[in-house]
């Protein structure tokens, strides 16, 4: 499994907020994440003054792969800006199996989780401006802040139902109806990501998902 939320935005839940215009990510990383923060739980100032000690800043950019098949996830990432996907090679032929955006985490989950090597690759879709925690720090936390343990808890909840219902569309939800869906939740995927990425994203070849963008554009008259 690869990532540890699908564009959290998603996630906020209904009827909260979360303020974005936090300043530039030059001068304060670390805002857009304790916004988040605060809108899962109730956290005093101890709690979000300790993002700035266990969540480092890093820029990367487009291209760069953040793991690789064989090597250990040693970082989940939290997407200030940016798109990032994980994929594998299926006969050289790239297959993505997630795409996160602001303000989302994602990791290769699998091998963060057991620090065994990764089976996948998690690679930077544009120039991405990140913050980032290791496993060990990210236990830490948990085990000592029981304000982000339960944020812990709120987000792997949200992980679960994304999963389960994108397992289920992949199945029981044509590819046409995939797309417009993709299109309607995700309208900025279709200006930031190439489209081989998002045809593989949706279980279809770049051909085919050529010919249903023409079907809905000229639609059959009568």
């Amino acid at each position: 499994m690869a990532g540890w939320l699908n564009c959290f935005m998603n996630a906020v839940p209904p009827g909260i907020s979360l303020n974005l215009d936090m300043g530039d990510y030059a001068t304060n990383p670390h805002a857009k994440l304790v916004a988040l923060l605060t809108t899962l739980v109730k956290a005093v100032e101890a709690d979000t003054a300790v993002v700035q000690d266990v969540f480092e800043p890093v820029l990367y950019a487009k291209g760069h792969q953040l793991v690789m098949p064989g090597k250990t996830a040693r970082f989940m990432y939290y997407i200030n800006t940016g798109y990032i996907r994980t994929f594998y090679l299926d006969d050289l032929a790239e297959v993505t199996t997630n795409i996160n955006c602001p303000l989302g985490f994602i990791t290769a989950f699998d091998s963060y989780v057991t620090q065994q090597p990764a089976s996948e690759y998690l690679e930077c879709i544009t120039d991405c401006q990140l913050l980032r925690i290791s496993k060990q720090a990210l236990d830490n936390l948990f085990r000592k802040s029981p304000v982000w343990a339960e944020a812990g808890r709120l987000i792997n909840e949200q992980v679960i139902v994304y999963n389960a219902q994108r397992t289920r569309d992949m199945v029981t939800v044509s590819a046409e109806q995939r797309y417009l869906n993709l299109m309607e939740e995700h309208p900025d995927f279709f200006q930031h990501i190439p489209l081989q990425y998002l045809a593989s994203f949706i279980g279809v070849k770049p051909e085919s998902l050529s010919r249903i963008r023409k079907r809905l554009s000229f639609p059959n008259p009568g």
